[in-house]
């Protein structure tokens, strides 16, 4: 049980300032097992992702209406199935995996994979891959480059695409991509250096 993770005496301290402390695993135990502070725990946690994960789920479709219902959708599931969380997981791996699972199901109804629009350049990542495989900060941060980057990553491969969108929308290390795919680490690595590899030759013919 998840209330096992931490002992009743923790929760029970639990106060409106403690929560916004709190990581994300902890506030998903919060929520599935102290009535008191669920909505301010699940509040905390929706304001955290809201952001990354509408931006991942939109950015893989490129249609705000079905984004809505899609990331409605999750937030339901997240709800749903929050006695299954395991606190030792990251709360990102376990949501990330729900998000994708939605998209798999989208994009089998509708018969594609990953035909998203870029709408601005991804923001810069603070986390491995660096150096020769790491994107061009000035593309990364400069806005006048979003077009062309857009154009960049819809012509890559859907695996590549994939491992690019979870790193750099969703914040996730490659670990947890791989955790996320059911992938080996190392196929996840090639996959985002291969993007990178790519992205860099057609961002210097558009620019």
């Amino acid at each position: 049980m998840l209330v096992s993770f931490y002992n009743n005496n923790m929760l029970k301290r639990v106060n409106r300032e403690t929560i916004d402390n709190l990581n994300n695993e902890q506030l998903m135990v919060l929520y599935a097992n102290n009535k008191n502070n669920a909505q301010r725990a699940f509040a905390v946690l929706y304001e955290r992702h809201k952001g990354p994960l509408y931006r991942f789920v939109l950015k893989s479709i490129n249609n705000e209406a079905q984004t809505d219902e899609l990331f409605q959708d999750l937030w339901f599931r997240i709800i749903q199935h929050k006695d299954s969380f395991n606190p030792k997981q990251k709360f990102t791996t376990w949501a990330y995996t729900i998000a994708r699972r939605l998209l798999i199901d989208f994009y089998r109804k509708q018969g594609k994979r990953f035909e998203q629009a870029f709408d601005e350049a991804m923001p810069e990542h603070n986390e491995e891959p660096t150096g020769s495989y790491a994107l061009p900060e000035q593309v990364l941060q400069q806005k006048r480059h979003a077009r062309a980057l857009q154009q960049a990553v819809t012509e890559l491969p859907p695996e590549q695409r994939e491992v690019f969108l979870l790193f750099h929308e969703g914040d996730l290390s490659l670990q947890q991509i791989a955790d996320i795919t059911d992938q080996p680490k190392e196929r996840i690595k090639s996959r985002y250096r291969y993007a990178v590899k790519k992205l860099k030759n057609t961002l210097q013919v558009l620019l």
